[in-house]
């Protein structure tokens, strides 16, 4: 498969959802905590984040497994790897630290730039909107290998 084509599928399966993820977690957590602003409370809803982040990557190991082996170029691949929790103990730990830190960030971004009425409003559904239209535009471009069908492959 062409590097781009990984690409395209890496963004709209993946990348775009994950980033999408990291908002939603941001948002629910300023959303439902008062006080959201205290360091002990962002780092226990980043906490918590992190571990919901790490299920939902649970869900994507098969596509995420599948793009590696498609292909050949290094950097890709390891980025790819990177977010597979099938890896070394040592990756996986990794990846609970960058989700955590990612959390915190959202959670920080989230607040410093949306209103609590926005928050509070209708930001989630814009999210989820965003992340629907892309993973299916993601899972569109790369059904045939995506598929767990015998008779595609």
């Amino acid at each position: 498969m062409k590097k781009s084509h990984v690409l395209l599928v890496f963004t709209f399966l993946l990348l775009i959802p994950y980033i999408c993820s990291l908002l939603i977690i941001g948002i629910g957590y300023n959303a439902l905590v008062l006080h959201s602003a205290d360091i002990f409370r962002t780092m226990i809803g980043a906490l918590v984040g992190s571990i919901v982040m790490f299920g939902i990557k649970a869900t994507i190991q098969r596509p995420v497994d599948l793009l590696a082996m498609e292909t050949n170029d290094g950097l890709l691949k390891q980025l790819l790897r990177f977010f597979s929790i099938r890896r070394r103990y040592f990756l996986l730990v990794a990846n609970v630290i960058l989700d955590f830190v990612l959390c915190i960030l959202a959670t920080v971004i989230v607040r410093s730039f949306l209103t609590l009425d926005q928050i509070v409003g209708t930001s989630t559904g814009f999210v989820m909107l965003v992340m629907l239209i892309s993973t299916c535009l993601g899972a569109y471009v790369e059904y045939d290998n995506l598929s767990i069908d015998p008779k595609q492959h």
